[in-house]
């Protein structure tokens, strides 16, 4: 006897409100039975024992990862470009291309890229809405991925402090060689967001703040120069699950959120589809496999440099760690500073400095206030310095009159860090 009877290999299981997820969007929660598994994730090892990760697309990888830290969600990761997706069969690659529109209804869009979804391996997913920042996670332009082995800080949850933020979905790798880039169909996007045109793309979360963009990287390449984001139509995979006290099931894992599996109507049955996937070990390729998979990107890889066409130099968006501040911080509002600041605890210390980095990207002016409010608690020496780094940032008469207030009421003390911030800025003036 069948423990489930799924009749349809793509099936709807339920939609996930916004408020559940750190990105903002509804999530849709979908079912993949007997897909052809074209589009998928592997590991493995090689003759000499290293260890390999390969997101494939037909059996090809778009990139490869490398090393023991692959198992580590903390660990930042190491990428190259794999084959990419020019050497994959056109006929998958557009089905990727047509399967994502942009149209604010999930549902619409769920049926729109259903055709698309076959080509996933089995297990639950995720679809949603996602606003990506087209960069490394780091500033640089996304694009950047090449053949050379390259350290990706954005590809891992950031532990600081004693505090973990899972990677949010928020950054793109590409899927295709930079030597894809079309300089006519950048400059016709270009013409297109100049007349108001929002830019999408199909992506695929890959881990920590990182997705794989499987369709739109010139729409992300004009987004770039215009330092805009790029709406995406974005697949998370669901990478786990888990049990409470009693060993109950009671929650699942995807794309570094955790949903509480009362949030379902049929928790039992995405338990028991799930442990059954987990269970196959599918994610597994042989010695061989690896090898052979090495051998075909050693025989077309060829070093490429970005085109200089365009200034791909770094553009002002947040990177990484400011993402995770901020998920971090959550609430930022004057009522949450002050009840903070009216505590005195080791979270009160943590829940502050959160919310001060975060207010700096966000809300310069609240950060000017905070930094003296900061500076004159002395319940807040702890963050003084992080003060004066930020005010010696600005130019400015206030932060002028602060210095110089700070260096006449306070004791000199050669390793006072704040001293010193304060001379170079007067110095400087």
């Amino acid at each position: 006897m069948k423990l489930f009877n799924f009749s349809e290999p793509i099936e709807f299981e339920g939609l996930i409100p916004g408020t559940y997820n750190r990105w903002g969007n509804d999530a849709l929660i979908f079912r993949i039975n007997k897909g052809t598994g074209k589009l998928s994730t592997k590991y493995g090892t090689d003759k000499s024992g290293d260890t390999y990760g390969f997101l494939l697309l037909d059996n090809k990888p778009l990139i490869n990862s490398y090393g023991e830290e692959l198992y580590c969600p903390t660990c930042a990761k190491i990428l190259s470009i794999g084959l990419g997706r020019e050497q994959v069969d056109p006929s998958i690659v557009d089905t990727i291309k047509y399967s994502q529109e942009l149209n604010n209804d999930l549902a619409y869009a769920f049926e729109n890229v259903k055709p698309m979804l076959s080509i996933l391996e089995d297990g639950y997913y995720l679809l949603t809405r996602i606003k990506m920042i087209p960069t490394d996670g780091d500033g640089n332009f996304f694009w950047n991925l090449s053949d050379s082995k390259k350290l990706y800080k954005a590809t891992a949850d950031v532990y600081y402090k004693f505090h973990i933020s899972s990677g949010t979905p928020k950054f793109i790798l590409p899927s295709q060689g930079v030597n894809c880039l079309n300089e006519e169909r950048v400059n016709y996007y270009l013409d297109q967001i100049k007349n108001g045109k929002t830019m999408t793309g199909l992506a695929y979360y890959y881990e920590g703040f990182m997705s794989t963009l499987l369709d739109g990287h010139h729409r992300a390449t004009a987004a770039y120069i215009e330092n805009k984001s790029i709406d995406c139509l974005t697949i998370i995979k669901v990478t786990g699950f888990g049990f409470n006290q009693d060993k109950k099931l009671d929650k699942i894992y995807a794309g570094g959120e955790i949903y509480d599996l009362n949030l379902f109507s049929k928790p039992e049955r995405i338990h028991g589809y799930l442990k059954k996937i987990f269970d196959s070990k599918r994610s597994k390729l042989t010695t061989n496999e690896v090898e052979q998979i090495l051998k075909d990107c050693s025989n077309v890889w060829s070093h490429e440099t970005i085109p200089t066409g365009y200034d791909f130099g770094k553009r002002n968006y947040p990177d990484y760690l400011s993402i995770a501040f901020s998920d971090m911080a959550g609430d930022v509002s004057d009522e949450r500073v002050c009840e903070v600041m009216g505590r005195r605890d080791d979270d009160a210390e943590f829940e502050l400095e959160m919310i001060y980095k975060i207010l700096q990207l966000q809300a310069p002016d609240k950060a000017f206030e905070l930094s003296k409010k900061i500076i004159n608690d002395a319940n807040w020496k702890v963050l003084i310095e992080e003060a004066f780094r930020y005010l010696a940032s600005i130019d400015s008469t206030e932060v002028e009159d602060i210095f110089i207030k700070y260096l006449i009421d306070s004791e000199y003390d050669p390793k006072d860090i704040c001293r010193k911030i304060a001379d170079e800025y007067l110095n400087n003036r």
